[in-house]
Formats: structure tokens, C-alpha cells, sequence
């Protein structure tokens, strides 16, 4: 079966990295480039903290430094991750460097070379995705659809209206939501329930459960006895195994100032986007499962 080609914009971030690291060890996926940009922390911890992950790892992936801010609004961040972004395990500093193009010129001229269309799995804020879109808008063809984690249609996790992904750039993510491209949202509605705990890492023993054991238990988002919500991975195994969720075609707008600014809203009319609606609990935590036992 041919791979999946893809192109990873993230924000390591503790669930970042468990995400880089299942797709490291996803057969169906050959990736091609890694983005980085503001988000959970700055773009010089989130930079670092990927090239810390590809050591970790053993990959030689390239690696291109994005955008360092969103779009209009100042910078933000949360302390879900702790100071680091990756605290509870020390990860060596990393030989590895990032490649000199900045991460939309990467992403430009790996789409224009490619034979076949890309998809892109955002795990971060939309910033680089819009960028690119605004300076190549021609390259949408090139695209094979963005498969994003963020937004959700049923409350926040950093206000009451809003997820943090499109939070932390509304208006680049409204750039991405009206681009006309093929649009994935897996948000809040099923990451929430998207949990892997103690119980399923004591299943294995190898150095990736040793370090998701070490961050997870940092994680702010859940407790490892009822289990740390994957936000992030639950993108990456959509693109693998669609099948563990349900998606329905909707119409969503994202909200660019106010109270609610950040918040992805259903509206009527033509849909833009498939949204994730139910997930398989126990077939995710067994994809989990099996992808950790193949792991370093």
C-alpha cells in the first residue's frame, strides 16, 4: 500500500510530541517535512523541543522553524505544558539543526516538486498553514487536504468559547477554514475523550512508555489514573485509521474578535469542513497500544 505523504505543522508541547512520536512509527505515513511555530510555548522551545523529540526517536526528518507570532493578534500561551513545554523528562540537547528555509518556503517548494498532492496535519496553531496560503495561494492544488487539531462546537479549553489551537491564531485559522481546501477538524468534542493513562502505558516496556510516563504525568490536561486527553495524536490517527472516528460535514466559521474570539461556530450553509463528532475510545487506546509496542 502506497504511503500517505504528509507534512507536520506542530508546537512540542507534551502532547506534540507523543503524536511526532506515534507517527515516527506509523507505516502508512512518509513524512516529508516538519513545520514549527508559536504555540504551547515559543518558536524557540517548540524548534528545540522537535529536534530534541527527532533525537529521542533516532529520525532525520527535516526540520523548518515557521512563524513566530500569529498573524494580528499578540502571542499567547498556557502553562499546560510547564516551562519548557516538554517538562518531566530531560531530553538531551539536540546535534540536529533546522534547515535554513523558513517553514512556508519549505512548504512551498516541497508541494511544488512533489508528483503527488500532500496533506498536512496541523497540531498547532494555523499561523504557517495561512501564510502559505496567502503568499501561494496557487499551491492549494498541490495540497491534498488538512487534517487540523483544533476547535471544537461544544465549549473551550481556554475560555468557554474556545480551543486553544485556533485561539492562539483566530485569524489565521479563519484564513484555513475559508480556503476552500479539503478540511479535517479533529477538536475538543473528541480529544476530550481521547484518553491514555497508567494503566495503558505499564503495558510496555520500552523507552517511548518511560518518557510519555515522565510527561504525562506533567500534563495539565487530565491525571494519569483516568488518563491524559491526546489532543494532538488524535490528528495523526485520523489520517492512519479514519475509521475509529465519526465526522460529519458542517459549516463552521471562526470568530476573530469579542468575548468569544477563538471559537469555531456551526452555521448554516454549504459545509466547509467534516468535523469529528464520536470516537472509538477503545479502538483508539488499542491503535495506541499497537503502535507503542513497535516504538524505541
Amino acid at each position: 500500500m502506497a504511503k500517505i505523504p504528509v507534512i507536520i505543522s506542530t508546537d512540542p508541547g507534551i502532547d506534540d510530541a507523543a503524536a511526532l512520536g506515534v507517527a515516527f512509527y506509523r507505516n502508512e505515513l512518509d513524512i516529508r517535512l516538519i513545520t514549527t511555530l508559536h504555540g504551547n510555548v515559543d518558536i524557540g522551545k517548540t524548534t528545540a523541543n522537535t529536534l530534541k523529540i527527532l533525537d529521542f526517536f533516532g529520525q532525520k526528518i527535516p526540520v523548518a522553524r515557521g512563524m513566530e507570532t500569529p498573524l494580528v493578534i499578540a502571542p499567547v500561551s498556557t502553562d499546560v505544558h510547564g516551562e519548557s513545554g516538554m517538562d518531566g523528562y530531560d531530553f538531551p540537547e539536540s546535534g540536529q539543526t533546522v534547515i535554513p528555509e523558513h517553514a512556508v518556503e519549505a512548504m512551498r517548494s516541497l508541494l511544488e516538486s512533489s508528483d503527488e498532492k500532500i496533506t498536512i496535519i496541523s497540531i498547532g496553531p494555523l499561523t504557517n498553514i495561512a501564510m502559505l496560503l496567502l503568499m501561494y495561494p496557487q499551491i492549494k492544488s498541490k495540497i491534498e487536504r488538512v487534517v487540523l487539531m483544533g476547535g471544537s462546537l461544544s465549549g473551550g479549553n481556554v475560555t468557554s468559547a474556545a480551543e486553544f489551537n485556533i485561539w492562539a491564531d483566530p485569524h489565521a485559522a479563519k484564513i484555513v477554514f475559508e480556503s476552500g481546501l479539503e478540511l479535517v477538524m479533529i477538536g475538543l468534542d473528541v480529544t476530550l475523550k481521547a484518553l491514555i493513562g497508567s494503566s495503558d502505558l505499564a503495558k510496555h516496556r520500552n523507552k517511548s512508555a518511560e518518557m510519555f510516563t515522565a510527561t504525562f504525568g506533567h500534563y495539565r490536561d487530565g491525571d494519569m489514573e483516568h488518563g491524559v486527553m491526546m489532543h494532538d495524536m488524535c490528528a495523526v490517527t485520523y489520517v492512519t485509521n479514519p475509521e475509529i472516528f465519526k465526522v460529519e460535514p458542517k459549516r463552521v466559521t471562526v470568530v476573530t474578535e469579542g468575548a468569544a474570539i477563538g471559537m469555531t461556530m456551526e452555521v448554516s450553509g454549504e459545509p466547509n469542513v467534516r468535523v469529528a463528532t464520536g470516537i472509538d475510545q477503545e479502538a483508539f487506546r488499542n491503535w495506541f497500544s499497537e503502535t507503542l509496542s513497535r516504538m524505541v
